[in-house]
């Protein structure tokens, strides 16, 4: 549309076309910001699958610590210590972990039996993936007391749903500890479906609730989740969880120790494969199927253009935590 208008001397026509070009750059800016937030709100609902494949760039945001490493080296034996302190649950260890040795009673160990240690983040994708496999050969394996489960939880990818979920398994390991196993792998869950379904309102404090009434946590105390994800109850447990991660120089979840060594991934991807490890059995079982989008072992590194997706993942996280 012209900007000449009848009467006009050229430095008004100049002026008017200095405006109107003005007000189609601010147009053009305010539509671009518009796309951007779409985009952002689109990833945050399917880029959560995208969290587990982005350890790395979470890792180099975790290990900026550079001050004193406080813990051993990742599987060279349990915490000797509680952490005993003000926001960490009661049973959990020094270095923010939480042990099963006796089926699943937490805190407890299964003497003369090997540890295996597992790192992971609630909000990882390949995390919620192995859970899924091994589940119930884990139980199975604590049940005959062939191992001690340790625990070791971290925020390693920022996602809000961490800091969620954590405050609740607080809540559940202080006041309701018989069903705390079973409540980790109903979080996992929920996550797994998330990632299934591309659904992110599944993320909330109730879903928690519900997950806990299933498998038995008391309503008096599941009650209480949502007083202590809004005061953040926990907060010292994730830190400390994060602190752990780093001062071991771990880059990825999950991790898995066994006897103090680490675990190939890549050799832990049937139901039976835990099992065969500890007992030292043949194979029996054939690997499950991958998808192409969540291999079973976290890359070590991304590309840096997915790091906008961690992002909107967060912010949609953020709205909804």
């Amino acid at each position: 549309m012209s900007t000449k208008q009848p009467g006009q001397s050229k430095a008004q026509r100049r002026e008017a076309a200095r405006l109107k070009a003005k007000e189609l750059r601010e147009a053009e800016e305010r539509r671009a910001h518009r796309n951007a937030i779409a985009r952002r709100s689109f990833i945050g609902a399917t880029g959560v699958a995208l969290a587990g494949g982005l350890g790395y760039l979470g890792y180099l945001a975790v290990n900026q610590n550079q001050g004193k490493k406080e813990f051993p080296a990742a599987g060279k034996g349990l915490a000797t210590e509680k952490a005993n302190q003000s926001g960490v649950p009661k049973q959990v260890l020094a270095d923010a972990s939480w042990t099963y040795g006796e089926g699943d009673k937490p805190d407890t160990v299964a003497s003369s039996a090997p540890v295996l240690d597992i790192y992971f983040d609630y909000s990882c994708s390949h995390c919620a993936q192995f859970e899924g496999i091994h589940t119930q050969e884990i139980n199975q394996l604590l049940s005959d007391k062939k191992i001690t489960l340790a625990l070791h939880p971290c925020k390693l990818l920022k996602q809000e749903w961490t800091s969620v979920v954590m405050n609740a398994m607080g809540v559940v390991l202080d006041e309701a500890p018989a069903q705390s196993l079973s409540f980790h792998g109903a979080a996992f869950e929920i996550f797994s479906q998330v990632l299934e379904t591309k659904n992110q309102s599944l993320m909330t404090v109730d879903s928690l609730v519900t997950a806990a009434t299933k498998v038995g946590v008391p309503s008096e105390v599941s009650a209480k989740f949502k007083a202590a994800v809004d005061s953040n109850k926990y907060k010292k447990w994730v830190e400390l969880g994060d602190k752990a991660f780093a001062d071991r120089d771990l880059q990825g979840t999950p991790s898995v120790f066994f006897k103090g060594e680490q675990v190939d991934l890549g050799k832990l991807q049937s139901p039976t494969s835990l099992t065969e490890l500890v007992t030292g059995s043949t194979p029996t079982a054939q690997p499950t199927q991958q998808s192409s989008e969540q291999p079973a072992q976290q890359p070590a590194e991304q590309p840096a253009e997915q790091q906008p997706a961690e992002e909107g993942a967060a912010e949609q996280q953020g709205e909804q935590g």
